[in-house]
């Protein structure tokens, strides 16, 4: 019973995020290519430094989901995804707004994000539903939903961009009350949310 247990709490370590291990790396603000930036970012690259006080609002311009791939239609995670893509920026957008205590505005609600505004353009890449039955049966990170984001922190005024990332996101355990082994929506609606608070605390460093 004693070994059965250990290595249950060898799997589940194994299946948590890469992040939980490396925390403590340095979160350098000085130009250049990063990987694992800060134990949080997968890839940031700094081309320009900057003053986040410096700018009024954020704004977000929507993420390019053109050539995200999708399950087959006939597959019942088809609908979920396609669902999460349709309103893929709000919760990236709320989770941002959160962290950061400062307005944030979604292109078009009203914003065009121009001089005095910081933007953020993205593409995601990745919006995987992962499996439901491996969450619910096998566990241990078995059928995560994956959500990978690509973009770039651009001035408003200037065009210029500051900065270009890469970052993944999985989750593998719904919410207790939730549906079992958690529903596609809202694993990958969790993500989203994760991932705006990854690129809020990017900003926070400047």
């Amino acid at each position: 019973m004693k070994t059965w247990l250990r290595c249950a709490l060898l799997l589940s370590l194994l299946a948590l995020p890469g992040d939980a291990f490396a925390r403590s790396k340095p979160a350098p603000t000085s130009p250049g290519k990063y990987t694992e930036w800060g134990g949080e970012i997968d890839e940031l690259e700094i081309v320009q430094t900057f003053k986040l006080a410096d700018y009024g609002d954020v704004v977000i311009e929507p993420f390019d989901t053109s050539a995200t791939p999708l399950p087959e239609k006939s597959d019942n995670t088809y609908e979920p995804v396609q669902y999460v893509l349709a309103h893929v920026n709000l919760p990236f957008r709320d989770a941002l707004a959160a962290a950061l205590s400062a307005p944030v505005a979604l292109a078009g609600e009203g914003k065009k994000g121009g001089a005095g505004d910081l933007v953020i353009r993205g593409k995601v890449t990745e919006m995987d539903p992962g499996s439901q039955a491996a969450r619910y049966w096998v566990s241990f990170g078995a059928g995560a939903a994956r959500s990978e984001i690509v973009g770039e922190v651009v001035d408003g005024a200037s065009g210029k961009v500051l900065l270009r990332f890469r970052q993944e996101r999985r989750s593998g355990m719904g919410r207790f009350g939730s549906a079992p082994g958690g529903s596609y929506q809202e694993l990958m609606d969790r993500n989203l949310v994760t991932l705006g608070d990854d690129i809020a605390g990017v900003l926070k460093h400047f």
